[in-house]
């Protein structure tokens, strides 16, 4: 068996990448902070003239039909850039799960969403506050039992305060003349919960990256004592121990794409297998990274803080560490396979 990204998905992470290089900069998530606008309009129309919003839609919604694998490498792309846009962890999500919703909810959010180019929100009870509620047109409520779909102007909320700027974070205070359905309710709902753990983990583990990419470049422009103080073994030791962490989490976040790609049964055990990796990776980038710039990295000229405050955020959406090691636990628990050093889950 060869692990190997194809052609066609390594294609798309490239023109992610060279695309995010240019239209998402620190300076211009800045501007955004600074122009309480951190949802850059503009920036989203040249996404969806670029095909992406509705990427893993089907062609007969009017997508590409990108597949999981594809589409992780596209959202580590995103977090590596910080991107504000939600388009992973909302649009992409509600792409993945369309044909799952049942059908009058369906209907509800074809007359809303344009093929994927505009923007509905979801919220989840793993992830209660919806992003950027003002600039949808929906909402997509998920409780304990049943879907709903709400139109902003049914909506009743308040604004609640993110660690990141790039985050306008709505607390949900009633709503009203919801379409509801409990249809095929908890496929959609697992399916919902091991995506948008998975589309998190991708953003993390790009976050990781860059953060890691910012603190090396730093250590070895920084002088102490006549030298680059990357040059010195702790700073060296630091940088690695993040490496290595990305490097762990990295087949995590893959193997979990795969596994929803191919339906695997056990695929929201590896959708939060690779959160918690991710989880782990991020925390220790966002801790040495800092040292590194010795403490100047949170200060508001330094590029790092950016990418500190979307990790710091993202970590618990979908589920904190605990709720992630509850999920492997019990599914281990009440697996025939075998486990052990031998063996891998």
């Amino acid at each position: 068996m060869k692990f190997v990204f194809t052609e066609d998905q390594l294609q798309f992470q490239d023109t992610m990448r060279g695309f995010l290089s240019q239209e998402c900069t620190p300076d211009s998530i800045r501007s955004g902070w600074v122009d309480k606008q951190p949802l850059n309009q503009q920036r989203w129309n040249a996404i969806a003239e670029l095909g992406v919003l509705g990427a893993n839609l089907s062609e007969e919604d009017g997508g590409l039909g990108v597949d999981q694998v594809a589409l992780a490498l596209m959202v580590e792309e995103m977090g590596y850039v910080a991107l504000p846009e939600p388009i992973a962890e909302q649009s992409f999500l509600i792409n993945d799960v369309l044909h799952l919703f049942p059908d009058q909810i369906q209907d509800a959010i074809r007359a809303e969403f344009n093929e994927g180019k505009e923007y509905i929100a979801v919220s989840h009870p793993q992830n209660p506050h919806p992003v950027f509620l003002s600039e949808a047109k929906g909402l997509i409520m998920i409780d304990e039992t049943s879907c709903h779909f709400v139109k902003p102007s049914d909506v009743s909320s308040e604004l609640i305060k993110s660690n990141d700027p790039s985050r306008v974070l709505s607390r949900i205070l009633g709503v009203k003349n919801t379409i509801s359905s409990d249809d095929n309710f908890q496929q959609l709902n697992q399916e919902i919960n091991s995506r948008g753990t998975l589309l998190t983990a991708s953003l993390l583990l790009g976050l990781s990256q860059k953060m890691l990419d910012l603190s090396s470049a730093y250590v070895l422009d920084r002088n102490q004592f006549g030298k680059p103080i990357g040059s010195f073994q702790a700073v060296k030791h630091m940088l690695a121990d993040i490496a290595v962490a990305i490097e762990f989490a990295r087949p995590a976040v893959y193997r979990a794409s795969y596994s929803l790609l191919e339906t695997n049964p056990k695929s929201a055990l590896h959708c939060a297998h690779a959160k918690y990796m991710a989880v782990k990776a991020a925390e220790l980038a966002c801790k040495n990274s800092i040292q590194a710039h010795g403490a100047m990295g949170y200060t508001w000229e330094m590029d790092l803080h950016i990418y500190m405050r979307k990790s710091w955020s993202l970590m618990a959406c979908w589920g904190n560490d605990d709720y992630q090691q509850n999920i492997i636990f019990n599914t281990l628990r009440s697996s025939d396979d075998e486990l052990g050093v031998l063996y891998t889950f």
